[in-house]
C-alpha cells in the first residue's frame, strides 16, 4: 500500500481523516488483538483493525487512537458500512483489468460489514 490519503470522503458524504499507523501503533494494535492474534482471523481482523485505526477525525471530529478492543468497535461503528468500503478501497485499490484478481485479506469480511 502506498501513502494514505490525509482525508476521505465516503458515498454518504461522511469525511475521514487519515494516518499511516507507525510501527508503534502497529505493535499497540497487535497488543490489543491479543487471543484473535492466535486464530485462523489473526490477518482479516489485524487488516480490518488497522483500518478503523487509521482515523483520526470523523466529519472533523477528532477520534483517539483505540486502546481496546471494545474501543476499536465502537469506532468501527461510528465509521459505518460505507466507511469500511471507502477505506477498504484505499488501503487495498482495485487492480487493473489486465491484472489477475485476487481478494485482499479484508474481502471477505467487507462482504459482511455490507450486510
Amino acid at each position: 500500500m502506498s501513502t494514505l490519503p490525509k482525508e476521505i470522503v465516503t458515498p454518504s458524504g461522511t469525511k475521514l481523516e487519515l494516518k499511516t499507523l507507525d510501527p508503534g501503533d502497529m505493535l499497540d494494535l497487535i497488543e490489543l488483538a491479543g487471543t484473535a492474534m492466535q486464530s485462523a482471523s489473526a490477518g482479516p481482523w489485524m487488516g480490518y483493525a488497522q483500518m478503523v485505526c487509521s482515523v483520526t477525525a470523523v466529519d472533523g471530529v477528532p477520534v483517539q487512537m483505540p486502546e481496546t478492543k471494545e474501543q476499536i468497535k465502537q469506532l468501527a461503528r461510528r465509521i459505518g458500512n460505507d466507511g469500511m468500503i471507502a477505506l477498504q478501497a484505499t488501503f487495498y485499490p482495485k487492480a487493473d483489468k489486465g491484472a489477475a484478481a485476487g481478494k485482499s485479506p479484508a474481502d471477505v469480511d467487507m462482504e459482511t460489514a455490507k450486510n
